[in-house]
């Protein structure tokens, strides 16, 4: 199962902080999405990149939506990482994503025959917060009309909340006052004035003089296809990451294809996937396998299962297949493949169904389904696959 490996450092001593692994579930997007590399189009290569994101808001320039935001569940999409709404889209400019450290990194990936087969790693990145803070004395701070208060909200905030993050969110402490710009005596004419721009060149407009900056707290990362702005993997920490000033998070992520397939396969499919080299299926085909055949295991090969093909019962191509948004999320064959027994006698008993692929003039055993309970086939019957051939993938 892929996992992001993620630590947290000091940026000035070089310390580590914090070391964790977050697993990923490959969200329905991703699934669709890296399925459709082989089943059946080719969608042209991939370019990856790795986020942070946090919880979703309502807006960068309101306080955080106590109501949480979107559900942390397959169902998480790439607009929903990165939407306004979010950590990562609330610093809605490249400068200002930048400057928090949520520029997201672009990545290529490595695959090898590890891991028993499809492993696949990316180079670790980093999130730099490029911020740093020293605390302003409460005077620079206070406002008359709310002199009981010295942690006080931006005034433009109706009605106006006494934050205390628990998180962190930069926009939850009140921002410096502008002085002689502003009346002090009248809230209301310091809603813009108020706000002024701490960066000349106007692409950080919201953030100001911040008496006490935290950073914005991370709860997830995740990997998208940047060229179409698709979400792969996302994990979910269990606890947020505070990103604060003079630190910063180093990610990276591995995986490995894993289920009932075989280890070329698993590396195939992670290459035309993640690198997009070598060839391509050019058909692909199904057949019985009889019962005296090896278990499955991820090393069996299409020479190891080819003496336990009956001969009555010839492969069935397997051209075209369709996309099924689940559940589960998967491809099916557009063929349903069948076989009758034309031997004269009993045929079987048959335990898998053999899925294999024509490379380069040579077959590539890919997957082996179980047929359980094994069945015989009486000499004039038929041995049908009622649902189609179906391809699952349960995680990277």
């Amino acid at each position: 199962m892929g996992v992001f490996l993620v630590r947290q450092v000091d940026r000035n001593s070089g310390v580590e902080l914090a070391r964790f692994a977050a697993p990923n579930f490959l969200a329905n997007e991703g699934i669709s999405h890296v399925l459709r590399q082989l089943f059946p189009p080719y969608d042209a290569a991939m370019s990856f990149q790795i986020g942070v994101s946090g919880a979703t808001t309502s807006h960068p320039h309101y306080r955080p939506n106590p109501g949480g935001g979107v559900s942390f569940d397959p169902s998480l999409t790439f607009a929903q990482c990165t939407a306004a709404g979010a950590n990562e889209g609330g610093g809605y400019t490249d400068e200002m994503r930048s400057s928090f450290g949520y520029s997201r990194q672009a990545v290529a990936f490595t695959a090898a025959l590890e891991a028993d087969g499809g492993g696949l790693v990316s180079p670790e990145v980093e999130f730099p917060n490029n911020h740093s803070w020293t605390p302003q004395a409460a005077l620079d701070w206070d406002l008359p009309w709310t002199q009981d208060e010295v942690e006080q909200p931006p005034p433009e905030w109706t009605p106006r909340e006494s934050w205390e993050p628990e998180v962190g969110y930069p926009w939850q402490r009140p921002r410096k006052r502008c002085g002689e710009t502003c009346d002090p005596w009248n809230p209301d004419d310091c809603l813009h004035s108020y706000m002024h721009q701490w960066d000349p060149s106007g692409d950080l407009d919201w953030l100001c003089d911040f008496r006490k900056m935290g950073g914005f707290p991370i709860t997830l990362a995740f990997l998208a296809d940047s060229s179409r702005n698709k979400l792969v993997a996302a994990a979910g920490f269990r606890a947020p990451v505070l990103l604060r000033p003079g630190t910063s998070l180093h990610v990276r992520y591995q995986a490995r294809i894993f289920g009932r397939v075989t280890a070329d396969f698993a590396l195939r499919f992670a290459k035309y996937a993640f690198q997009k080299t070598g060839s391509r299926y050019t058909t692909i085909y199904c057949r019985p396998l009889l019962a005296t055949a090896p278990a499955f295991h991820r090393r069996l090969t299409y020479a190891d299962i080819a003496p336990f093909f009956n001969t009555h019962f010839a492969a069935v191509a397997l051209s075209s297949w369709t996309f099924v948004v689940g559940p589960p999320v998967r491809v099916d064959s557009v063929a349903t493949p069948q076989w009758t027994n034309s031997s004269g006698a009993a045929l079987g008993p048959f335990t898998g169904l053999a899925v294999y692929g024509l490379v380069g003039g040579s077959n590539e055993l890919m997957w082996v389904t179980p047929i359980d309970p094994p069945v015989s086939v009486p000499a004039g019957d038929v041995l049908r696959v009622p649902n189609k051939v179906r391809f699952v993938l349960e995680s990277l």
